[in-house]
């Protein structure tokens, strides 16, 4: 550590080589942010190589999809009526016109006939009006098809090619201009319009990530501006800080820009996380150079002293935090490993910048003498808490056996339909989807035979003995399959056969049900409401049935939205537990290497792992779930708490040298100052109460409450541990603890 604060004072003394340095920075990454990827696209969640992705967008290219972009139109009438159809048809001819759209389908295409395939194959009731039109008549669904040579280059290879943020503008703009239009048209006549889809979807993310920067920015301001006017109270520390974060968010997003790292609504709130860890981290340096002063030393020395005090503390707990973040790539999701890799990479900018640029500004700083508030009764209650070493370490023990028991009922419950309001308007039009057809809760199975040739009775009769098993399933709403079309045609299987081969799967209206080249077809059934792991238990269950009945007709995995994403919440917290091991043990290996001694190391475990299990039990008992944003919060909090760990233990005395006394005079120095980024970090993430993306939500509560509890563990615990372990053993070695 001799040699970097040698290197830190050689650069004090060249700033301007220092600042051009910065400059050209911040010119290099502002020149990237063109290429920003901004995707609010749901499968962006997706790592395009995994197998399960690539299976589904494989039967995507292959089978006709429905469920991009439906309009459900409710009204207390029946559409069926002639007045009501009327206006059905000049409604739809006005979507038409729109040059965004290229088709309406849908119940359109039973207004305007199906003249070719009623021709091929005559209907008495068409097998797929009950999927277009509810059983009252109250409700009909159009299919609107945009056009999609404009969004084409959205998953481009070349990200030069066209920027996705042009895409989700295009789709923000098309979707608003539908919806306006159709409520403006449909007002008079009390009808009411839904949109739902994978398009909706995405609109929704997009909005949500919108409403969540508007809210953000204000607010961290509010809380920079809140803990300098209570605190901090120096014109240059406030300036060095403010520059300090605005470098830092702009590297951090040059580097999500040159790199393409997917930016999702989940990346909104890395922000917050920079800005306000870099609040927090810069308190050490301030509070413990305005001490200095205080004590009469020099502004020069107090600031060089200072520096020496917290290198140490803050590389190692620099070091320690772009771990904990670094491990979130270790998610199958991109943009969580996108967010671990822009919070790491923030934490090293700003940590190099508070050894640059805010040690220039701080050298023209003079501290006050006085401050609006301060946190020094925080000792008071540490030593009240020692007296009672025996009740307090009873407690802990007690309450960590009862967390243990709690925390080992996680589900994981994770909904990722469930993850705006219930007032989002895409969350209306889900229950809408379900109340008049069959929900949103779609999963797929292609069949084909053994041999690349047209399906035949071996298949079909595979089918239909599949579905109605399916049917016998609790959790199955409705199957759908080509059998259907043979039934209401009233032809047999020899007869269909004979119709697949001179027709085209286009020429039968049987896009969505059979491949081009006839040689498999798609099994579609909609399934009840179901969480992550109800999901990955039914697809068990139906695999089980297939391994002993589809001995003669090949079938592939479910495919599905929401069962992929079952398995990406499973896959994720199962790598979020994982790290949150690695991290544990790694921090208990540093602690034990640098006070060299294996207590310390057990110490500094306990002190960060029990907050985390004490705030996950409450969790459990007060209804909560393991979801992407819960599993996250394991991944990335211990990073952040240990800070606070280490600048308590790497200052405190070794050991050897540990008395009773030493041990009050540090804490006396640390924990006002840890108190200080305790309630700087807590009201920083509790920012994203406000988001209306449950994952960020849920993330801002639990960080919240993580960080409040390691406080307590730090300012409660420490001491009783350090007394009852350390000090204690000094005493049976007949060492003075005076």
């Amino acid at each position: 550590m001799v040699s970097q604060t040698r290197l830190i004072w050689k650069i004090q003394q060249r700033p301007i080589a220092m600042f051009i340095v910065i400059a050209l920075l911040v010119v290099m990454s502002v020149m990237g942010f063109h290429r920003l990827k901004l995707d609010f696209d749901f499968s962006d969640y997706f790592s395009p190589s995994e197998p399960r992705f690539m299976a589904l967008q494989s039967m995507s290219e292959k089978f006709e999809r429905h469920d991009q972009l439906w309009m459900l139109l409710e009204t207390s009438a029946d559409w069926r009526e002639d007045e009501s159809q009327q206006l059905l048809i000049d409604f739809i001819e006005r979507l038409e016109a729109n040059s965004d759209i290229k088709s309406v389908q849908g119940y359109n295409q039973f207004l305007q006939g199906t003249a070719q395939v009623e021709k091929l194959l005559s209907y008495k009731t068409h097998p797929r009006l009950s999927s277009v039109l509810s059983d009252d008549g109250q409700a009909v669904l159009l299919r609107l098809q945009l056009q999609q040579q404009i969004l084409s280059n959205s998953h481009s290879a070349n990200p030069l090619s066209q920027n996705a943020l042009s895409q989700s503008q295009w789709l923000d703009a098309v979707l608003q201009t539908i919806d306006s239009d159709s409520q403006r048209f449909w007002q008079p006549t009390a009808v009411n319009v839904y949109l739902n889809g994978t398009h909706a979807l995405n609109w929704q993310y997009a909005k949500v990530l919108r409403h969540d920067l508007s809210w953000f920015a204000p607010g961290l301001l509010g809380i920079i501006f809140f803990m300098a006017l209570l605190f901090i109270r120096q014109k240059m520390w406030i300036m060095a800080l403010c520059f300090n974060s605005a470098v830092t968010l702009t590297l951090t997003l040059g580097l999500a820009a040159w790199c393409q790292l997917t930016l999702a609504a989940i990346s909104a709130f890395v922000p917050v996380i920079v800005v306000t860890l870099g609040l927090a981290y810069a308190s050490h340096l301030y509070f413990a150079w305005q001490a200095e002063v205080r004590a009469g030393n020099s502004q020069d020395n107090a600031l060089k002293t200072t520096v020496k005090a917290n290198l140490a503390p803050l590389f190692y707990s620099s070091i320690t935090t772009i771990f904990g973040f670094s491990l979130l790539t270790l998610s199958p999701s991109p943009p969580i490993q996108s967010f671990g890799i822009l919070v790491a990479f923030a934490v090293l900018c700003n940590y190099l910048l508070s050894l640059t640029s805010l040690i220039f500004f701080a050298k023209y700083s003079k501290a006050k003498t006085s401050q609006l508030l301060n946190f020094h009764y925080v000792i008071e209650l540490g030593k009240h808490n020692a007296k009672r070493p025996f009740s307090v370490m009873l407690g802990v023990v007690l309450f960590s056996v009862i967390a243990l028991i709690s925390v080992s009922k996680l589900t994981l419950n994770d909904d990722p339909l469930s993850y705006f309001s219930t007032s989002n308007p895409f969350t209306v039009s889900s229950q809408k989807m379900a109340q008049y057809f069959s929900g949103i809760n779609l999963q797929h199975y292609v069949i084909s035979g053994q041999e690349p040739k047209q399906i035949d009775k071996v298949e079909i009769s595979f089918i239909y003995k599949f579905s109605r098993y399916l049917k016998q399933q609790p959790q199955v709403v409705n199957v759908q399959h080509i059998g259907d079309w043979i039934k209401a045609a009233g032809i047999g299987q020899t007869r269909f056969k004979q119709v697949l081969a001179d027709n085209s799967s286009a020429e039968l209206g049987l896009q969505s049900e059979l491949s081009p080249d006839k040689h498999s077809t798609l099994l579609t059934l909609n399934l009840e409401p179901m969480t992550a792991m109800e999901l990955i238990e039914f697809e068990q269950g139906v695999n089980r049935w297939l391994r002993d009945n589809a001995k003669m007709v090949n079938v592939s995995p479910p495919l599905g939205s929401n069962l992929l994403f079952a398995h990406l919440s499973i896959d994720n917290a199962n790598n979020m537990l994982t790290s949150f091991a690695v991290a544990l043990i790694a921090l208990a290996i540093l602690l034990s290497i640098l006070k060299r001694s294996l207590v310390f190391g057990l110490i500094g475990l306990l002190l960060n792992f029990l907050p985390l299990l004490w705030v996950f039990a409450l969790w459990q008992v007060s209804g909560g779930f393991i979801s992407l944003g819960a599993a996250v919060v394991l991944g990335m909090m211990l990073g952040i708490i240990v800070d606070d760990t280490l600048h308590l233990m790497l200052k405190l005395p070794d050991a050897r040298n540990l008395t009773a006394a030493s041990m009050w005079q540090s804490l006396n120095k640390v924990l006002p100052v840890i108190s200080f980024t305790t309630l700087t970090i807590a009201l920083g993430f509790s920012i994203g109460l406000v988001s209306e993306f449950t994952p960020i939500a849920q993330l801002s509560l639990l960080s919240c409450l993580v960080v409040v509890f390691a406080w307590g563990f730090d300012v409660l615990m420490l001491p009783v541990l350090y007394q009852r372990w350390i000090i204690k053993n000094k005493v049976i070695n007949g060492s003075d603890t005076k």
